[in-house]
């Protein structure tokens, strides 16, 4: 009953804001500044797009390989892949998390509690990089955009990421949150999970690297905002993008809708409407990132029906 509620509250959102968003802004205006766009950009947009989730990728490889779990990499990229379908058809990432954990585990024959370990971390990590990407925009660019809200989504954030973090490698601090599992199975399974992940402690250079990686695909997601809006004709500084992208990602990294759907491309309109950006451009903009999405997410469909899911059958 509780899952039924938050999808249908989740779907409500992200229908909801659409509609908002298409009421305020018309299709009509939206479509001419999609059909006036330059290829060109919009095709460099979506490389460095593909590029940047390589290095997602490579960060996951990284933390695989630090727990001494080894898999071919193109075969571990197909299930990387196959995550982003499942994340787009299921109302939130943990769908996507959850098929890359159990295809994994199956594929080497490892207890589930080593791969989510990693599929965590690399969650972690990567909220961790978002939200050092984002203070030090604000630092930068407060003068620019001064909203509360903002900042207090950042704070939301780096204390969740800090209370993962705690739960993660802190064996006190782990036991307070275990103690509130009232079914002992589930209890015995985070303690798995837990184990895994406080045997990185000894491999900090992968912790280290897995953070650098979180900032630089961070930045580099400002790019392909901005290389989309040269796409449709807009010529601002890449300094607003490196403040303003980092801003939508920590709201549409918010549980509340379907892939950050509605509230991205809310955000993105607000945001930008601040230096003068058309709310039909905003959500243009918008709506192309989310397309690269659709794109990887594709070619994730296309691995599985063709792949993994005829092997298993």
């Amino acid at each position: 009953m509780k899952k039924t509620v938050s999808l249908f509250f989740r779907i409500s959102i992200t229908v909801g804001l659409l509609i908002f968003l298409f009421f305020r802004t018309p299709v009509a205006k939206i479509a001419s500044v999609v059909l006036q766009a330059d290829l060109r950009w919009l095709i460099g947009a979506f490389l460095l797009f593909f590029f940047l989730n390589i290095l997602v990728f490579l960060r996951w490889f990284l933390l695989l390989r630090g727990r001494g779990i080894h898999v071919f990499p193109p075969r571990l990229f197909l299930s990387y892949l196959v995550s982003l379908f499942f994340n787009l058809i299921f109302p939130s990432t943990i769908g996507g998390d959850a098929v890359r954990t159990l295809d994994i585990s199956q594929h080497t024959q490892r207890h589930s509690s080593g791969i989510l370990a990693t599929v965590v971390l690399d969650r972690v990590s990567g909220f961790l990089g978002l939200v050092t990407v984002l203070i030090f925009s604000l630092l930068f660019g407060h003068d620019v955009f001064n909203d509360a809200s903002i900042f207090l989504a950042t704070g939301i954030l780096l204390f969740a990421v800090l209370v993962f973090c705690g739960m993660m490698f802190s064996g006190r601090f782990f036991g307070l949150f275990a103690s509130c599992i009232p079914f002992a199975g589930v209890r015995g399974y985070f303690e798995k999970i837990h184990a895994e992940t406080k045997a990185y402690k000894g491999h900090r250079a992968v912790l280290w690297v897995s953070w650098v990686i979180s900032c630089v695909t961070h930045v580099g997601l400002a790019f392909t905002y901005y290389l989309t809006a040269r796409a449709f004709g807009l010529d601002y500084s890449p300094v607003y993008f490196l403040i303003f992208v980092p801003m939508i990602t920590a709201f549409s990294s918010l549980p509340v809708s379907i892939g950050g759907l509605g509230i991205r491309d809310t955000a993105s309109v607000f945001v930008f409407a601040k230096i003068g950006i058309a709310a039909e451009k905003a959500l243009a903009m918008s709506l192309a990132n989310f397309g690269y999405m659709f794109l990887l997410g594709l070619l994730g469909a296309i691995g599985y029906v063709f792949i993994l899911y005829r092997r298993r059958v």
